[in-house]
């Protein structure tokens, strides 16, 4: 055993330091090194010396790699991860895991990625999940954006995000398709659920169907206003869902069911109430309702509250005269009801014939196969992450912030020297 104060190795060879092995080609020792420094306990160049530290996350380390033009720090494992980063004191590490980087905390994140104009994390897979998000008291997966949308999903072949609550939900029914942009399902919570102060809390488009609703008991439930700018079409085939109805309360508290009148044509509606003097009475028109129907041709039901010949009406545009028969002279009260096709509605079909179909697209009588990945296939796949790993690479380094400019080691070692 040995001790100095520096050492060099002048090469050539394959190791500027090494350890021998024993006769069964086995390390004889715990540990092939140890380093330590006041700054940097193991400092590694890769072909030349590379950038010194630029934060406070790198300004102290344990081990530090640096290089202008190779890889930096490189863990490599072929049955444990390779390369294993924790923080805080014994976190509870299930074993077993196998990945290229694992990370473990107790209430920290076991991993952070972060980037200021690009990605700050990225999973890529050919044929299996990109990325994977388990937990059990906590959401899989919580995203935040100040400005733009929280997650985004695509796939060409399979859901882009895929999010479980407890344990699987119900497979959609036949006929409907089971691979989305974003798939939500639990057995007993909600599958998506959506909020929002200030705009919708769900929003859905497409060129065919925005949103579709389909359940054993209710297709879709709203407490509050519905509006609708387009038309309202009830398009099942079965009788009962021909319905429209209403829900009105009762002085018992119970709620009783009312139902809508049906009409090949459209019809807006008004009543009121007058009297005959000495066998006449006009009636005005209301003047908002005369402004939305057909005054040209618009319906009125006289119905007397007294003993008299028989009533009848003459129209106008604006008003109708309501007599009685045979110049009858009562002095009675009467209701009416005026019945006016909508001003608005233009080139109407009575009994139009409609395709009462969703237009959906008709799932796939078997799942989709998933392609054999294939040799020429993943050589295609890694070749386009690698084209789009240049083109988002910057064209030139650039300074971000405040950092200091990068340093040469040889440079501080030589100053550090210089002091002493």
């Amino acid at each position: 055993m040995g001790s100095d104060t520096d050492f060099t190795a002048t090469g050539p060879t394959f190791a500027g330091f090494f350890t021998d092995l024993g006769a069964d080609g086995k390390p004889t020792m715990a540990f092939g090194g140890l380093a330590t420094g006041e700054t940097i306990g193991l400092l590694g160049f890769a072909n030349t010396l590379g950038p010194n530290q630029q934060n406070t996350y790198s300004f102290r380390a344990g081990v530090e790699g640096s290089s202008d033009d190779s890889t930096g720090v490189a863990g490599v494992s072929l049955r444990h991860p390779g390369v294993f980063g924790q923080v805080e004191d014994s976190p509870l590490v299930p074993n077993g895991w196998l990945a290229g980087v694992l990370g473990v905390a107790s209430t920290q994140p076991g991993v952070i990625g972060y980037a200021r104009d690009g990605d700050g994390t990225q999973g890529l897979s050919f044929t299996g999940t990109a990325v994977r998000a388990v937990s059990f008291f906590g959401p899989g997966v919580q995203s935040i954006s100040g400005a733009l949308t929280g997650v985004i999903g695509t796939s060409e072949l399979d859901t882009g995000v895929r999010g479980v609550s407890g344990t699987q939900g119900p497979t959609p029914v036949a006929g409907l398709p089971t691979i989305a942009g974003v798939l939500g399902t639990s057995d007993a919570q909600a599958g998506v659920i959506g909020t929002s102060n200030r705009t919708a809390g769900v929003l859905g488009f497409s060129n065919n169907v925005g949103v579709y609703g389909e359940g054993a008991n209710f297709a879709g439930i709203f407490r509050g206003n519905v509006l609708i700018t387009g038309d309202l079409t009830l398009q099942d085939a079965t009788v009962a869902a021909k319905i429209k109805s209403a829900i009105v309360p009762f002085p018992d508290g119970s709620k009783r069911v009312l139902h809508c009148m049906e009409s090949p044509e459209h019809w807006f509606e008004d009543f009121g109430a007058a009297k005959l003097k000495r066998g006449r009475a006009m009636v005005k028109l209301d003047a908002d309702f005369a402004k939305v129907i057909k005054r040209g041709d618009y319906k009125v039901f006289l119905a007397p509250e007294g003993d008299c010949r028989g009533l009848y009406v003459r129209k106008s545009a604006a008003s109708f005269e309501v007599r009685e028969l045979m110049g009858g002279t009562s002095s009675i009260a009467f209701s009416y009801r005026i019945v006016g096709l909508r001003k608005d509605i233009r080139a109407h079909k009575r009994f139009a014939k409609i395709d009462t179909r969703l237009p959906l697209p008709a799932a796939a009588k078997r799942p989709p196969r998933t392609p054999k990945p294939t040799p020429a296939a993943l050589r295609a796949f890694i070749a386009r992450l690698e084209q789009e790993a240049r083109d988002r690479a910057p064209k030139r380094p650039r300074k971000v912030g405040r950092a200091r400019a990068a340093t040469r080691w040889s440079r501080q070692v030589a100053a550090r020297g210089a002091k002493r």
